[in-house]
């Protein structure tokens, strides 16, 4: 019998990544350790489907799990299992192609057994539709664990997510660990994320501080929130929709980049410098550079396909001109509120060029960490160690705000 071991990281940067932040989620039940390393072991390099068929079975048995505790009335069990088994459903779908309905079909089951976990949970958890434009934006509001009350004022937390997050993976890294530091919590999907992209086809937009004030407006129509301390935080490319609505939105108090992206463009030509090429080349020799690119890295063609469907495009060529209206030039300098720069020295998505970028053009008050290999905190949104990171992130805004 062949012997198979648990893998603990791919030569494929992608999988090792996505696989790390899977697991990052286990300080709030949202994985575990040999879980994740038991299903990653069973994976081949580089292939997109046999990551969806070995997550997806792990989800399914987990879920499983979490069906049998319930009906045997161990509620504490339920709900860790259906946490366990939403972030796998994620995880799942993750590199399947955006045509690829099993894609929609695995993110339903991530939300409805995240769902079932939020209806076990022992603290005061609401799901929300916020009015915006002419429809609404999915989300939850979450009281702060210590407080029942719907009239005691807490300091509020705002949290948004990036390129492609989803709103329930929003709770593991930023609403649970603010209620229980005292914050009351509203996280959701923007366009371009979670529910408003794959059941709406809302695709991104460069002006998010037009979600964001919807979501303060919907704040303030409460009685529980202190609407003078009202902080944001934005994931991954929630660290450019962040700041970019702190410039404009002046109802936020405090503002948390997790990670930077100051120039989405230049991030990502700094990352890949083969791509500055394409600022020269005619549409037709862009689609061949993308398509060669993808074909020999796999992170690459991830990339190209889900920029076209997050984007709303129908080229590939479009993409270049598109990324470089996600920039804070000339308007980082904008935001007057508390800035808190988060960055890890070894994110494969932004170098610490931007960090100093984005700090320079600032003209309010800002606080730069950079977490190191030696904190196990050097990657991307400090997947590895999420303690750290909550820690430094909830220090900071209870100084904020106490000051």
């Amino acid at each position: 019998m062949e012997e198979i071991y648990m893998k603990l990281y791919y030569q494929d940067q992608a999988f090792s990544f996505e696989l790390l932040r899977a697991a990052s989620y286990a300080g709030y039940q949202g994985a575990e350790i040999g879980e994740c390393l038991a299903t990653a072991a069973r994976i081949k390099e580089g292939d997109f489907e046999g990551w969806f068929v070995e997550w997806e079975k792990t989800a399914k048995r987990v879920e499983k799990m979490g069906e049998d505790c319930l009906q045997r009335g161990h509620r504490i069990s339920a709900r860790e299992a259906f946490l366990r088994s939403h972030n796998y459903y994620r995880t799942a779908e993750f590199f399947l192609s955006p045509k690829d309905p099993k894609r929609n079909e695995s993110y339903k089951k991530s939300v409805s057994t995240f769902q079932k976990a939020m209806e076990l949970m022992d603290f005061h958890v609401e799901k929300v539709n916020i009015p915006y434009e002419n429809t609404s934006l999915p989300g939850y509001f979450y009281r702060a664990a210590d407080s029942d009350s719907s009239t005691v004022e807490r300091p509020a937390l705002i949290g948004i997510g990036g390129f492609d997050s989803t709103v329930e993976e929003l709770y593991f890294c930023v609403a649970a660990p603010a209620i229980k530091r005292g914050y009351n919590c509203l996280i959701f999907d923007g366009p371009g994320q979670g529910a408003p992209l794959r059941l709406q086809n809302m695709t991104k937009r460069v002006d998010f501080e037009v979600p964001v004030s919807a979501a303060v407006d919907y704040l303030e129509t409460r009685t529980d929130v202190d609407k003078e301390k009202i902080a944001l935080i934005g994931m991954s490319m929630g660290g450019y929709y962040a700041p970019r609505a702190a410039a404009f939105e002046k109802r936020i108090k405090a503002c948390i980049a997790y990670d930077v992206f100051y120039d989405l463009w230049e991030a990502t030509v700094q990352r890949n410098p083969m791509l500055k090429q394409l600022e020269v080349l005619s549409a037709e020799e862009i689609e061949q550079v993308l398509k060669k690119a993808g074909q020999a890295n796999s992170n690459l063609r991830w990339a190209i396909a889900n920029s076209m469907w997050v984007f709303g495009l129908d080229k590939a060529s479009k993409i270049p001109e598109t990324l470089q209206q996600y920039s804070l030039k000339g308007i980082a300098q904008n935001i007057s509120c508390p800035v808190l720069i988060l960055a890890g020295e070894s994110d494969h998505f932004v170098p610490l060029e931007q960090v100093d970028q984005f700090a320079n053009e600032l003209t309010c008050e800002k606080t730069i960490r950079i977490f190191t290999a030696e904190e196990g905190a050097e990657e991307h949104c400090q997947e590895g160690n999420h303690s750290l990171f909550h820690q430094v992130a909830f220090d900071w805004l209870d100084e904020v705000f106490q000051s």
